[in-house]
């Protein structure tokens, strides 16, 4: 079986050239350090392994602060890859409701049906005009593949008797309602035939 060609990839730009200068930075001062101990006169011995150990601590630091550029968003006419910090996904086109960018949100969103939300690190506001170029791009892709809303079935009819139905079974309220309403009708026509001087049926 052979993968779809992918037809989009994003990753996001801004927060890689951050993470990569920070993990430079603080690597670089770990190895500087480890270097320097062995020349201190404090009065502690520093041995190589102290030094490794040092530069093992900048290179660890370092790793964690590059998982900021891990995301990534890989599109075909399958569905989307979307990987974030942690773990990667796989979402079909089918599942995609909607691609959204709530206003103030930091990246892009997924809607999905049971209000599930995934979140799309791949495309960061802080990316700005690029940002909105793959959100398009995306949206595109998602008008092109995913199937139709579907189509709401038009309302039935009740078959069964209603209220106002003259065949449905009456209820015991209902007979004291139309009772009453029927003597107050005989009442008011009685009053009416009086005021013409009739006499009352």
């Amino acid at each position: 079986m052979t993968s779809s060609p992918v037809l989009l990839q994003v990753r996001p730009r801004r927060i890689t050239i951050l993470a990569s200068i920070a993990a430079t930075l603080v690597f670089g001062s770990m190895v500087v350090i480890g270097l320097l101990l062995r020349n201190t006169n404090e009065g502690v011995s520093f041995t190589v392994n102290d030094q490794i150990g040092l530069i093992g601590i900048g290179l660890v630091i370092g790793g964690a602060i590059m998982t900021a550029a891990r995301p990534r968003l890989r599109a075909d006419e399958n569905g989307m890859s979307v990987r974030n910090v942690f773990g990667e996904t796989f979402v079909p086109w089918p599942l995609v409701v909607r691609v959204a960018f709530p206003s103030g949100a930091h990246w892009a969103e997924l809607l999905m049906p049971d209000d599930e939300i995934k979140a799309v690190m791949a495309i960061q506001a802080m990316d700005r005009g690029r940002a909105v170029r793959a959100l398009e791009q995306l949206r595109a892709l998602h008008q092109r593949y995913a199937p139709p809303p579907p189509i709401p079935s038009p309302q039935v009819e009740p078959s069964g008797p209603t209220e106002m139905d003259p065949q449905r079974p009456l209820g015991r309220l209902e007979i004291i309602d139309r009772q009453k309403a029927a003597e107050r009708d005989r009442d008011l026509r009685a009053k009416q035939a009086r005021a013409r001087g009739e006499k009352p049926r």
